[in-house]
Parts: C-alpha cells; structure tokens; sequence
C-alpha cells in the first residue's frame, strides 16, 4: 500500500479480525467480506480520561507542554503550515516558549495555479490558494525575521504531481487515507524535496506535525460531548516508505496529552453556555454537519482556543466534499483534459467500483467520498436552558439520536 505508516495513535480500521491503516483497502476488503468496517481512535486511551473535569493549568501552560513533549521526542520537527489558526498556534507552541522548531513547510502548486484571482473578497473554497498571499507568506515571512535558526521551507507540490510517478495508475488512492483530491497524498510528501529525502536518510528521529484539529463538540439531550472523526484524522500524508525514523504527529488530538483537549473543550462549553452567547448554540446541536455551521462554529471556537491568533487573518470557507473538493479549482481549471486528469478520474471509478456502494456519500446521486467514521462521544458536562426574552418561544423539534457516548467512563447509548 505504497508504505503506508503503521502507526496506531493515527486510527486504524478492522474488519473483523484484520487491522488496516488504509482506509480505502479496508473498505475494498469489508466489500469483499460483506462485513462492516470499524474506526479505532485512541478509544482504550481517551476513554481513561475524566473529560468533565477541567485541568487547572492555563492552556497556553498546555499548550507550550506539547511543544516540549514532541522536542523531548524527535530530532527534526516540521510543521505543515497553512497560515490558519490549527497550524500557526501549534507554531507558537513552540516559538514563543523559546522551544526551538526546525522546520516550517508551506506547500503551494505554483506550476498550476493560472487564474487563481487573489481577491480579498472572494472567500469562497475555490479560492483557497489565495490563502498563500494573505495568511501563510506574512506568517513565513515574521518567522524568518524574529526565529532566523528555524528553516522556513515553500514547496512547489505541483512539480511532484507532474514529474513524479504518483499518479501513473489507479494505485494512487492507497497514497491518502481519505481525501482522494488530485495531489493529496503527495501534497504533504516526507520526501518532496532532495533536503527532505537527505534528511530521511540521515537517520534522524523525524516528526511531520499537524495541527489537527479544532476539538469537535456537540450538544446531544442538554450534554455536551466531544468527538472525534477519521475525516479529520486521516488528514495527514501515511506514506512513510522503508523509513522507520518518520512519524506523523497531530499537535491536538492525542492521547499522549488529554489535558490539553479538556482544557480546550472545557473554554469552548462555558463561552456558548454564557447567556450573551446561548443564541449559537444550534451550531453544536446534534447532527452537526452541515458545512456551512461548521465554518461558523470553527470561526468562533477560533478566538476561544487560539488566543495569540490574529483572528483577523484572511481565510477561505470550507469545502463540501472529498471527491470534487472545491479547494481543487486549480486542478481543474488547468489540468481538465491532460493524462494526469485521466488518471485521477480512473482512481476514483475504482474505488467506486471496488466498494460497496453503502459506503459513499451522494450528492445527486454521485459519490462525492466515503462516509466518516465517528469516535464514541465523550461527556464533557451539562448544557443549560438559559431563560428567554422573546415574547413567545418558537422552537424547532429537535430529534433524539441515538449516538455511542463515553459518559463516566462507560459506553452507553444516549437518545434511546
């Protein structure tokens, strides 16, 4: 499966008694089986954890903890920035601590990019590149100026897309877990550039960090649960080759500091639990995926969780689908009609063709990705009725659903 890490904190998948670290071949082996796929996230871990008790530690005490947890760990860190605040605060995590970070990456397909318009006012998903000029190069460029020791990396990925043999056949699926976007799975790749591939070999202990993610909260029968999905989790490049000295790291959802999510759930909770705020409350109420309440929900959650974040830094909305991601406009705007479309079209039909057509999500009719997977939910702690000024109240129903929970520390079932 073109190396894919086997690294178990990231997630994994069974199919009765078989484990697989891609998505995609588990899914083509529960079609072929006829039984169903199940998602492990750190559940044995996290379920230990007392999430409704908040730690009295500052979050940003947490947060510079994890910076020198993963320090005490690697010998070469590399954050994979974006100039959004999951990436930047995990770089503050390190640099404003006095924490030394090695490497910062921001990667961009500066061969393909024609017509992209660099409009300010344009916030749209298809114009996510745009995010190079206006969040990511103001930041690389305050990090040359104030942490010259920190190697501050802008990789043109388009060059690995069009050179490389990553998408020679259907085989590029198994490159990425679960965004079966044009150039994802080499997008992040370990081994994108000669220093990338020297550094690989030298034998050091090499961590490539993401800020996954914003912690995802939900409101289910007046309790708060916090969550977790593969969508999410599987963000990260798996590919790892022959090399055993490359590991992905997720600078937030990890069992190795718990605090720091309990921390973060905790802010989040009190703020839409205070009476000026209950009115967003809908933005976490179960089911909660609708993309268009979660750009708002993560907006807000922004200035809760990521105070030295400029919260005023230009950002693009979020996309709708794995497939057709709209943050891909550039793809097919410039690349529609080429081999290298060709073959992205035909990895798609093939894990269309492979799996069982239960598994996809449908838009039209279309599969637009596969399902995501969900964690169990854990109990964070109770949401308040707060007591109306309206003259009357006017109230949707709002559906029980039953959802698997961790609720002191036991699976049960909530909504039944």
């Amino acid at each position: 499966m073109r190396g894919i890490e086997q690294n178990p904190k990231l997630g994994y998948y069974t199919v009765g008694s078989e484990r697989f670290y891609s998505k995609p071949e588990a899914y083509i082996y529960a079609t072929q089986v006829d039984k169903t796929p199940t998602w492990h996230f750190n559940e044995i871990e996290f379920a230990k954890v007392a999430w409704d008790q908040e730690p009295e530690a500052d979050l940003q005490a947490l947060y510079r903890l994890r910076a020198q947890q993963l320090r005490d760990r690697y010998d070469w860190i590399r954050v994979e920035a974006s100039g959004g605040g999951d990436s930047t605060t995990a770089i503050f995590s390190f640099l404003l601590n006095g924490i030394h970070l090695d490497e910062v990456i921001f990667r961009y397909p500066a061969r393909v990019d024609k017509d992209v318009t660099n409009d300010p006012f344009n916030t749209k998903p298809t114009n996510t590149l745009s995010e190079r000029q206006f969040a990511a190069e103001p930041l690389l460029k305050w990090i040359k100026t104030n942490y010259p020791a920190v190697t501050v990396t802008i990789q043109d990925y388009s060059e690995n897309l069009l050179n490389d043999n990553y998408m020679q056949d259907e085989s590029w699926v198994f490159t990425t877990r679960d965004w079966f976007q044009p150039g994802h799975g080499i997008k992040h790749n370990n081994f994108g550039t000669n220093e990338h591939r020297a550094l690989a070999d030298s034998g050091k202990k090499i961590c490539a960090l993401y800020g996954i993610d914003k912690p995802k909260l939900t409101i289910i029968d007046n309790k708060w649960y916090l969550y977790f999905t593969d969508l999410q989790a599987n963000h990260p490049n798996p590919v790892t080759g022959d090399y055993t000295n490359i590991t992905a790291e997720l600078f937030y959802w990890t069992p190795d500091l718990p605090e720091l999510l309990v921390k973060q759930a905790h802010l989040i909770r009190r703020w839409f639990e205070m009476p000026e705020n209950y009115h967003l409350k809908h933005l976490a109420l179960w089911p909660n995926h609708d993309p268009a309440k979660r750009t708002s929900y993560e907006h807000i959650v922004k200035g809760i969780i990521y105070p030295d974040y400029d919260q005023e830094t230009w950002q693009t909305s979020k996309p709708t689908n794995s497939f057709y991601n709209e943050m891909d406009y550039w793809f097919h705007t410039n690349l529609k009609g080429s081999k290298l479309y060709e073959t992205w079209e035909a990895g798609l039909k093939y894990i269309v063709d492979k799996i069982n057509d239960k598994y996809f999500i449908k838009e039209f009719g279309k599969p637009t990705g596969l399902y995501s997977n969900l964690s169990p939910f854990y109990y964070i702690g109770p949401s308040f009725n707060t007591a109306t000024t309206a003259k009357f109240q006017n109230r949707a129903h709002i559906p029980h659903i039953a959802v698997p929970t961790v609720n002191n520390k036991k699976l049960i079932k909530v909504g039944t």
